[in-house]
């Protein structure tokens, strides 16, 4: 089985993809302008790499370096397309590449006085890459900055005497502050899209239970305005994604949500959570008379029924056709019961499908109620309520069976072949 990537890995491929394309024409564009300029006898060498290089060296060392760059970005773009994922190591190669190329052509083309425009070049690449990657390669690359400055005003030191180094320490020491500055305030913006990323994907999962925390934003923003437009739709969200349109309950995915948490609550605190599975006898036989337009208002009323019997807290949910559950946290195998009884009454007492049938319709209920010791209870409990109500319907419907160690044999013996089908 393949893994998938992970989502920032796969985020940062895209990135890759996209960026590499840049670099690619930015790098053929460049190489162009300097050869129309070097053959122009425009561009001329700094007096540095003159002494350090040798004019005839200079332009053999540029054409390795493009050659060696543009051959690294390709061999990037063509493992992230293979892989669709990129991680960090990737990331940091192709900034470490952008500085030594945009130091390069500082130390070549510039004079020591002027070292400084490699780092407003620089600026631009750290500012990409703190927003595309993040805050950790970030500051990676700004050390990486610092170094690469450093060292050509050290290699000009040594040859041309033409440094002051504390000029250039008091402008590296700005560029370092405000880049800090900078990297700050998109950190905290990075980190308030994280959370909004966060609160998006847990949503995707179908968990709802997250708001953006609006009261946390200082000064409102952007980012701010789509977190109130988030918190504005959650209700109606959760209720589209987790609800069951036709009978108003929860639908399985729901009532999964709302079963794993529940457990891990009752896990804590060690109490008592029930499951009740209650399906309608012969529902068939209602699509088959009536019609499955009568069928569909006997399940959206079934729904409505269930809701009112049911108590403040316990959750509601139609997990098939005609089949439902009902989770009763901190709750006794005698209170479940009690509520189970409630409901066959309640079934009892009323007629469906009203104005244009009077349909009398009866369900039999599974019962199942234990302590949770942790959450590796669920699929337990769950078999359990469904063995409770295999019982009930074998037993002649219309009734509760609350589970105990004595109805494993029951549903053994239908595996078997004892007993006929049931019919719906």
């Amino acid at each position: 089985m393949t893994r998938e990537p992970l989502r920032p890995d796969v985020a940062n491929a895209d990135i890759l993809l996209w960026q590499t394309g840049y670099r690619l024409l930015l790098a053929l564009v460049a190489a162009i302008i300097a050869v129309g300029l070097r053959s122009a006898g425009i561009l001329k060498l700094s007096s540095v790499a003159y002494v350090t290089v040798g004019p005839d060296a200079v332009d053999r060392v540029l054409g390795v370096v493009a050659v060696t760059y543009v051959a690294l970005v390709l061999g990037i773009r063509a493992l992230v397309q293979r892989t669709r994922a990129a991680g960090r190591t990737l990331s940091t190669l192709m900034v470490v590449a952008d500085l030594v190329v945009v130091f390069l052509l500082v130390f070549v083309l510039a004079e020591p006085h002027d070292y400084h425009r490699g780092l407003l070049l620089a600026l631009f690449s750290l500012q990409l890459t703190h927003v595309y990657f993040g805050r950790a390669p970030a500051l990676l690359m700004l050390a990486a900055i610092a170094a690469a400055f450093l060292l050509i005003n050290d290699i000009a030191q040594r040859y041309s005497n033409d440094v002051s180094w504390p000029e250039a320490l008091i402008t590296l020491g700005l560029f370092g502050l405000g880049s800090l500055l900078v990297l700050r305030v998109q950190s905290n913006l990075h980190a308030r899209l994280g959370t909004l990323v966060s609160i998006f994907e847990r949503a995707e999962d179908g968990d709802f239970a997250n708001s953006y925390d609006v009261a946390a934003d200082k000064s409102p923003d952007a980012i701010t305005t789509v977190g109130r437009a988030y918190n504005r739709m959650r209700s109606q969200l959760a209720s589209i994604v987790q609800t069951d349109p036709l009978s108003g309950c929860y639908n399985r995915r729901g009532f999964e949500q709302q079963y794993r948490r529940e457990l891990a609550r009752a896990a804590r605190t060690q109490t008592d959570v029930a499951l009740i599975a209650v399906d309608l006898d012969f529902f068939k036989q209602v699509n088959d008379t009536h019609g499955h337009l009568v069928g569909d208002q006997v399940i959206a009323e079934t729904g409505e029924l269930l809701r009112a019997s049911a108590r403040t807290g316990d959750v509601v949910a139609r997990t098939g056709g005609e089949e439902f559950m009902i989770l009763a946290p901190n709750t006794s195998a005698a209170g479940a019961q009690h509520l189970a009884l409630r409901i066959l009454e309640a079934f009892r007492r009323r007629t469906f499908g009203e104005p244009t049938a009077r349909i009398a319709v009866t369900v039999s209920v599974g019962v199942v109620s234990d302590t949770v010791p942790d959450e590796s209870i669920a699929e337990a409990l769950r078999a359990r309520a469904d063995e409770a109500l295999y019982a009930a319907k074998r037993s002649g419907r219309n009734r509760v069976v609350l589970w105990s160690h004595g109805l494993d044999a029951l549903r053994l013996s239908q595996s078997s072949g004892a007993y006929p089908p049931l019919k719906r």
